[in-house]
């Protein structure tokens, strides 16, 4: 005979939730789920249900993806439930139906076999104008002795006066045998909840339990587990606060950092709703101040009004500090490149002056308090970013201000007659349109290329996983000056593998032929530490310069308290765990320049590899973003996940590393001037240098 036992786990990988459930079903004696006695409906499988196909959808997703199994004695219910088998692109739909009346509903599901993503969502008929709402479900802590477990979703809002097509989307792709459902339940939750339009982050006609986002209100507790029950919240309080003790940072992250983020877990144990426990615990990864850490969910998928199809970056506003002063403590933001439409009227040199009404970088930290996407340098002192997200597209999770902001203020600027206007202009994110055209351009701190027809393409500066490597622009045949564009360092081990094997390669073409190099590493993603290794094979001789202390080797450990103890750690590891750099063949004599803007993890040992070899020189506005460390991922129910950076990097002198980006031999900031008529500050600075340089 079943029996239903109560699975509360210890871990965020295990079932944390048990929720207040609104009147959910129970078993009887004999183990039979029965439903509450005021469901509104209850989907017992008895039948083959409905196969729901939104408009749209493309033709292979049109087929079922269900069977319905016999079988009394493993049926919650009645005599079958459904097997499901999905791919991730086709997940399965089951329509449901709700009374038509405004209300707000909780749905229940029994699942066993897989991980499921599973939702309840609500579309409405396009003539409605109404915006359908999605709720994530996730483990309730409720599991039965033959191994169903039960999923819950949060109250989701439903107009039922519009028509509207309710259902349940479920997609396991992870399991070839498919996953078992059964007992669906949704059940009355309190009263119909508008999510009325907005502006700005801080709107306070969304109330405590939704956030403005893009223009309109969002539900937070559609986006996040149910609120765990009393009884184990301290429990899962504790278990999260004892994996970043143990495990969190390395010495300047864990002292600084750290403490902020164990007082703000403290917060949460009170909290009164699923938006307030959830968002308080994304707030508290976010407060670690780390590159390697973050808190992502559901949240973030939502849509969002209009667009800016405009990329901004640090520099000095050098035509425009009588109309608006430098700030004291951030670089002024430019407009670096745009796209071909929906870009505002804006232009390459035009200068964003505030947010909201502040200088846009402390706007943007401010955000801290809502935004899942917030990302941020473990380095004090690089907010490079934040620049960077402000603009870009939705879809790489950037576009900051179309999701938080209210109002930009901005100074506009004339290419031709090389002067900006004497006012500041205020533009409404409201009033922002979006036709659609043209492509999204990504924001890559690059204004523009300088390898000719080998560049990336300007319209769009769609880099990622590619190298684009030519001679560059404006240099003679007799000069030789080679260069390269690339964002991303994963060699992931394999010497012959595509990033090794293009940073290998054009390391042994410039040994051969070049008589300078330089190489555009402005929007550095990281990777793995073999790739800048290779890159560092052409300018030094072999040595050990650094040692990466793995999670295990840092647990719980706040760092060396003196340059001894971090001797005596690196010498312990290097062996195993160091970053080698150089070889034997390099060439002392080719000058390089690496160019950097914003660049963290693999990208910080890049250039921390390269410097000081003496003929290389790092050019840029700022210092890297300094994660020198690895990280660890959790991934929960309901598309709630984190990671955390663990270990740190000590040199070969016993300092350690994380939170101190690499500092430019050369500062230099992207003048508003030059982008005004297409000059692109730090390449020239870079080119002069090389130039005086060259090899003979």
């Amino acid at each position: 005979m079943r029996s239903p036992v109560f699975a509360f786990g210890l871990t965020l990988a295990c079932a944390l939730a048990a929720p207040r459930l609104a009147r959910a079903g129970e078993f009887d004696e004999r183990g039979v789920f029965l439903p509450a006695a005021d469901a509104v409906a209850f989907e017992t499988f008895e039948v083959s249900p409905v196969h729901y196909v939104p408009e749209g959808t493309s033709p292979e997703c049109t087929l079922e993806h269900y069977e319905l199994v016999t079988d009394k004695d493993d049926a919650l219910d009645g005599d079958s439930y459904l097997r499901v088998q999905t791919t991730q692109d086709c997940p399965e739909r089951l329509p449901l139906e709700v009374p038509a009346v405004k209300g707000s509903y909780a749905v229940t599901l029994w699942m066993r076999h897989g991980s499921a993503d599973a939702r309840l969502a609500v579309a409405y008929p396009p003539e409605s104008g109404v915006e359908g709402v999605v709720a994530r479900l996730a483990p309730t802590g409720r599991a039965t002795s033959d191994g169903w477990i039960e999923l819950a979703s949060n109250a989701i809002p439903v107009d039922g006066t519009l028509a509207p097509t309710l259902y349940v989307r479920f997609s396991d792709f992870g399991n070839e045998d498919g996953a078992d459902l059964d007992a669906i339940e949704i059940t009355a939750d309190g009263e119909y909840r508008e999510q009325p339009a907005c502006s700005g982050a801080a709107d306070p006609i969304c109330g405590d339990d939704a956030i403005c986002y893009g223009g309109q209100c969002r539900l937070g507790a559609l986006s996040v587990p149910p609120l765990p029950n009393d009884a184990i919240r301290d429990e899962m309080v504790d278990a999260m606060e004892m994996k970043l003790k143990i495990f969190f940072g390395g010495r300047k992250t864990r002292l600084s950092d750290l403490p902020v983020a164990l007082d703000t877990l403290d917060t949460i144990r009170s909290a009164p709703t699923a938006w307030q426990f959830w968002n308080g615990f994304a707030r508290a990864i976010r407060e670690l101040h780390d590159w390697h850490t973050h808190a992502d969910g559901p949240i973030g998928e939502s849509p969002v009004a209009g667009r800016l199809n405009v990329c901004f970056i640090e520099g000095d506003a050098d035509l425009t500090h009588g109309t608006a002063p430098a700030d004291a403590t951030y670089k002024d933001i430019l407009v670096s490149h745009v796209g071909a439409a929906d870009t505002a009227g804006l232009n390459a040199g035009d200068r964003l002056v505030a947010v909201d009404g502040k200088h846009p970088i402390a706007w943007a930290r401010e955000q801290i308090t809502t935004d899942w996407g917030y990302h941020v340098a473990c380095d004090d002192t690089s907010f490079a970013d934040f620049a960077e997200a402000l603009g870009g597209p939705v879809w790489m999770g950037r576009s900051t201000l179309l999701k938080y902001a209210k109002t930009l203020s901005v100074i506009r600027c004339d290419a031709a007659s090389a002067t900006c206007a004497g006012e500041i202009e205020t533009i409404d994110i409201a009033d922002l349109p979006s036709d659609g055209g043209g492509e999204d351009v990504v924001c890559d701190n690059r204004p523009t290329y300088h390898l000719g027809d080998q560049s990336p393409q300007a319209s769009n500066h769609y880099v990622f996983g590619s190298f684009f490597r030519g001679r560059v622009d404006g240099t003679s045949e007799a000069e030789q000056i080679h260069g390269m564009v690339f964002d991303t360092l994963y060699g992931g081990g394999d010497p012959n593998g595509p990033v090794n094997f293009a940073i290998r390669s054009a390391v042994t073409d410039w040994k051969a032929t070049a008589r300078g190099v330089i190489i555009d590493h402005r929007a550095g993603n990281g990777g793995t530490i073999d790739a800048p290794e290779y890159m560092t094979q052409l300018v030094r001789p072999p040595m050990t310069v650094a040692a990466m202390l793995a999670p295990i080797d840092v647990a719980s450990w706040d760092g060396p308290e003196s340059a001894a103890q971090g001797i005596a750690a690196f010498n312990r590891v290097k062996a195993s765990q160091g970053y080698n750099v150089g070889a034997v063949d390099h060439d002392p004599n080719l000058p390089v320049a690496l160019v950097l803007h914003r660049e963290g993890s693999a990208s910080d040992f890049l250039p921390q590899g390269m410097k000081g070899a003496p003929k290389v020189r790092l050019f840029g506005p700022g210092p890297s973003a300094g994660g020198f460390s690895t990280f660890i991922q959790f991934v929960y129910w309901g598309g709630i996940s984190f990671q955390f950076a663990s270990g740190d990097t000590l040199t070969n002198e016993g300092a350690p590393l994380i939170g101190h980006g690499v500092v430019p031999d050369e500062i230099v900031q992207q003048r508003q001037s030059d982008l005004l008529v297409g000059i692109d500050t730090i390449h020239e600075a870079a080119l002069a240098w090389v130039r005086s340089e060259l090899k003979p």
